[in-house]
């Protein structure tokens, strides 16, 4: 009687819920970032899985998912961006098939690291899709003079290019290929220059430009003549709003004229650029009140006095690159995480944090921070952790690998940090690595190269029940037990990878696939074998398995994305 009641009751709430409109389950449904979870409710059921493909936005199409490409095309109806990078067949075939398509809502092309431009099905293309308004050319073989022409009679409402970083040879003059470019748009407003394509008259005298990116690689330099003979004339673009000019001279005179017009800058990156100095960018910055993203990645000036007197300028900054600056300690993390109230994300790689303690009077708690990157800092150390856990409690995100002084810090992060997902602790210098309490959201650990045997590891899997994605390369201690523990208390389990693990058996992979159904990926470990008809059987289960080294950093593994895996088990 009990149990006839208790399905009469189910059957009653679904019923009820069927009655939700559409429109309420989809606004639930994009809370959840996780393309993982939109995986989980497809599903619970047909109307769910219509509901979470109507969500979907991108698609990253790989040789893999080529066979699969029409029914993905059709599954996802609002589609805004497709990247076509990584398709190594023939690219004017691929753009007629998605020009078959129905998708109104496309806006975005990506065919960067082509060959070629693919001109016969562009032009096709552009009939179907007129509205396009971005499109990614960087980093192509061949980008021709008929070749830009061709784009701006294809496109002409764009708003955004990337043609950065092209592959010419002889090039004889790429400004006169810009400027043509250039002169066939109307809407322009972002555009990506770096390379040796330099910069360009015409595409500085569009006053709809609101967002620039100019420079050169590490091994080669715009020169200074180039930079500040026409940055004069790029800020007089009084709406501009985005400047990123990397690996190139740039004076205190240029950054002082800016500030002087007063840009109405939100992004400013400068990463390796060289031959200012502080008094130039504190002049900027005290004009750039609304400044939300800064990147100042390897400035040789750059040092805590000047980075704490810099943050006072910056309340409204959300994101900071302060990398590959040796002469940073903990003064320049804590000013930041003291002074800009509203930073989310904080990247200080190769740096020199744990080099000098603060003063715990000097520490303020910053509810806004979620995600900080902080690998390869070779002096950090636990105490230094132990106080970024202490004023950073809703941190989401931590990367600590190859921070080897660190141990139980990384610990205390995790204790402290109640909203933490995902935990980089890759090559930390811990021996044993040991938690008795919960973590409910930790969702990705990395594990790599950390001495751990299968007691750490079995009571890791029981406190972070909800991991989705493991990381255990090159974990030399743990053996099959440790694992199957993991697989078997870890229900959500994506991803597992066992690179190198030299104890683990080559058995215990079929036994992962057949067991937890959830997997859809597995880096096996090294005596494992894999073969055509184990492959396939383990496609049939809805997980890739990767059997060396080799396969986990090429196609094997890399390649087949989640747009192949959903296509496999759905259609």
């Amino acid at each position: 009687m009990s149990s006839s009641s208790s399905t009469s009751d189910s059957e009653s709430e679904y019923s009820n819920l069927q009655h939700i409109p559409d429109e309420c389950w989809e606004s639930v449904f994009k809370y959840l970032s996780d393309p993982l979870d939109h995986e989980s409710l497809s599903l619970v059921s047909s109307h769910f899985l219509s509901l979470t493909n109507r969500l979907r936005t991108s698609l990253t199409v790989s040789d893999h998912v080529l066979p699969f490409l029409p029914a993905l095309l059709r599954r996802f109806p609002n589609l805004t961006s497709i990247n076509l990078t990584r398709p190594t067949g023939e690219l004017n075939a691929l753009l007629f098939q998605i020009s078959s398509s129905h998708l109104p809502s496309l806006r975005s092309l990506d065919l960067s690291h082509q060959p070629a431009l693919p001109s016969i099905a562009l032009r096709h293309f552009s009939r179907k899709f007129p509205a396009l308004k971005s499109l990614n050319c960087s980093f192509m073989d061949s980008l021709t003079d008929k070749d830009l022409n061709l784009i701006a009679e294809c496109f002409p409402n764009l708003e955004e290019i990337d043609i950065s970083y092209p592959n010419y040879s002889g090039i004889a003059d790429a400004e006169s290929r810009v400027n043509a470019l250039a002169s066939g748009f109307k809407k322009l407003r972002k555009v990506n220059l770096s390379g040796p394509i330099g910069f360009a008259n015409a595409i500085l005298q569009r006053p709809e430009l609101r967002s620039l990116a100019l420079g050169c690689s590490r091994v080669g330099f715009m020169s200074e003549g180039d930079v500040i003979s026409k940055f004069f004339e790029l800020v007089s673009l009084k709406e501009f709003t985005c400047l990123e000019l990397s690996y190139s001279p740039l004076s205190d005179e240029c950054l002082c004229v800016a500030a002087e017009e007063g840009l109405p800058l939100r992004e400013l990156s400068l990463p390796g650029c060289f031959q200012y100095g502080y008094g130039g960018i504190s002049s900027l910055l005290r004009n750039c009140n609304n400044l939300q993203h800064l990147d100042l990645q390897c400035t040789e000036f750059l040092d805590d006095r000047c980075v704490i007197e810099l943050s006072m300028l910056l309340g409204n900054l959300n994101f900071v690159n302060l990398s590959e600056n040796s002469k940073l300690s903990d003064s320049s993390l804590f000013a930041i995480i003291r002074n800009c109230p509203l930073i989310t994300e904080i990247r200080m790689e190769r740096a020199g944090v744990g080099k000098q303690k603060v003063e715990k009077d000097c520490l303020v708690v910053n509810s806004h921070l979620k995600f900080l990157y902080l690998t390869r800092n070779s002096y950090l150390n636990d105490e230094s952790v132990e106080m970024i856990a202490s004023v950073c409690p809703n941190l989401e995100k931590m990367d600590l690998s190859y921070c080897e002084r660190v141990s139980e810090g990384a610990v205390e992060v995790l204790r402290k940090c109640c909203k933490i997902r995902h935990m980089n602790l890759a090559r930390l210098g811990s021996e044993l690595f040991r938690i008795d309490f919960e973590i409910p959201t930790l969702c990705l650990l990395n594990l790599s190269w950390l001495r751990i045997r299968d007691e750490e590891l079995s009571l890791i899997s029981k406190r972070c029940h909800r991991l989705r994605e493991l990381k255990l390369d090159f974990c030399q201690k743990i053996t099959a037990n440790g694992v199957t523990q993991v697989v078997e208390n870890c229900k959500q389990l994506r991803v597992i990878s066992l690179l190198s693990c030299e104890k683990v058996a080559a058995d215990v992979v079929a036994w992962m696939v057949f067991t937890r159904r959830s997997l859809r990926k597995i880096i096996a470990p090294p005596r494992f074998h894999l073969t055509e008809g184990q492959r396939d059987l383990f496609l049939r289960h809805g997980c890739i398995v990767s059997s060396d080294l080799t396969n986990a950093t090429d196609s094997s593994a890399r390649n087949y994305e989640p747009e192949f895996l959903e296509a496999f088990l759905f259609l």
